[in-house]
């Protein structure tokens, strides 16, 4: 499990319900307290967070004890030959490894940061006090979740990225309406902006940032770092076991096998996607091949993605520009939420729908939703492209009337 994934998603539903009775209450009839009384306590929501976590984790611990077939160590790790392990100096060895070691947060090289002190998305998740601010660098998953949340929390937030918008590889009619909310939600946003030096003055915090020739100060209580993640293998001795880096990530084939011929490799740590999903579709793989010699190569064709934003964020395939690169001729469908009868009844009408399919084969390449529920949605076009399916998949299916799932059948006839 993602050391953030589940705590940032219950925070985030925190923040959601914070928004929806202090913004939108009234709309639906729902009277007798004054948005501007509405108080959050940050202290409380960490509690629920942290009691969700440990249902998991429990779980998780449970299932370990129950199948007789694992011993489970803990402790730290180290190759000492591609077939000898040490666990905190106790050598233990392993005809065939499969490494799930992860990630960890890029720390960008800001000249002055360590210096002023800053927060990464897990200290983020520990904090009992509400910041009255904070910048975020970084615009992306990490960055755009918690300026929403923590915005939405009472803290006013300045977020920063590099790149022309947010989410910068999604499409960009879906990614430019994402800042626009984030925008009208409060939120500083400065994209095309880079952070030069980082300092702290006065007990407050600071990053110098460049913007075109123009330099910008920033003020704030907390910085939060949001540039990234590389893989986790400080101290693996990975020379030791012959295991190579592909820049900051470890080198594997299709078959998940390193560099070590006789260990592999799944996850994050590879690179690539970034998804707890995608770590739990690498695993049997990894593990078929490494006991069986199976063979199975991984097909990362499919592999759904979210933002969890609120419009989310949902991506599936090829963007646009992607698929014109093949050389192939498209058809691109789309449809808005705000034609939508069940989005309207929600009071949710942000966003659209984006599908691409091949032109002539009406194979589906690649879909893109912004809107509320997005992260549920994206799998009716999950499901519909495994084994290449057509956008008959998704015209001839009947949707329930009134659904959110219409706008994705709509996108599909707009694209035949």
């Amino acid at each position: 499990m993602n050391e953030g994934c589940i705590p940032t998603k219950a925070l985030l539903r925190s923040a959601e319900i914070v928004h929806l009775v202090r913004e939108k209450a009234h709309q639906f009839g729902v009277h007798g307290v004054d948005p501007e009384e509405i108080k959050f306590d940050l202290a409380a929501a960490m509690d629920r967070k942290d009691q969700v976590v440990q249902t998991i984790i429990d779980g998780i611990y449970r299932d370990l004890d129950r199948n007789k077939g694992i011993s489970f160590i803990r402790g730290r790790a180290e190759f000492s030959s591609p077939v000898d392990i040490l666990v905190d100096g106790e050598a233990i060895s392993a005809e065939k490894t499969i490494l799930a070691v992860g990630s960890k947060q890029v720390i960008p090289k800001i000249p002055g940061l360590d210096q002023a002190g800053y927060a990464t998305n897990f200290e983020a998740l520990q904090l009992r006090e509400l910041p009255e601010s904070m910048i975020i660098i970084g615009a992306s998953y990490i960055g755009v979740e918690f300026a929403q949340m923590y915005s939405r929390f009472g803290t006013k937030v300045t977020m920063i990225g590099r790149a022309l918008r947010v989410m910068p590889r999604e499409e960009p009619e879906l990614s430019d309406e994402l800042g626009k909310i984030l925008l009208k939600e409060g939120i500083d946003l400065h994209t095309s902006t880079e952070v030069m030096r980082a300092g702290k003055e006065n007990g407050k915090r600071f990053v110098i940032a460049k913007k075109g020739e123009d330099e910008i100060r920033f003020e704030a209580e907390e910085i939060l770092l949001a540039a990234g993640r590389d893989a986790r293998v400080e101290s693996l001795g990975l020379g030791e076991a012959g295991v190579e880096m592909d820049g900051p990530y470890l080198k594997v084939d299709e078959n998940l096998r390193t560099t070590a011929q006789n260990i592999w490799s799944l996850g994050d740590a590879n690179g690539g996607y970034m998804f707890t999903h995608r770590a739990r579709y690498d695993g049997p793989i990894s593990a078929l091949n490494a006991v069986e010699d199976a063979r199975r190569k991984v097909d990362y064709r499919v592999v759904p993605r979210a933002v969890f934003s609120e419009p989310a964020l949902a991506s599936v395939g090829l963007t646009e520009q992607e698929a014109r690169k093949t050389g192939r001729e498209i058809k691109v469908g789309m449809a808005f939420n705000k034609h939508s009868g069940r989005a309207k009844a929600m009071a949710e009408t942000e966003g659209l729908v984006k599908i691409i399919a091949d032109d002539e084969t009406k194979e589906i390449l690649g879909a893109h939703i912004l809107g509320v529920h997005a992260d549920i949605l994206i799998h009716e076009v999950v499901a519909a492209m495994h084994g290449n399916g057509t956008l008959e998949r998704l015209t001839k299916s009947i949707h329930i009337h009134p659904t959110l799932s219409e706008v994705i059948y709509d996108a599909a006839r707009a694209a035949r």
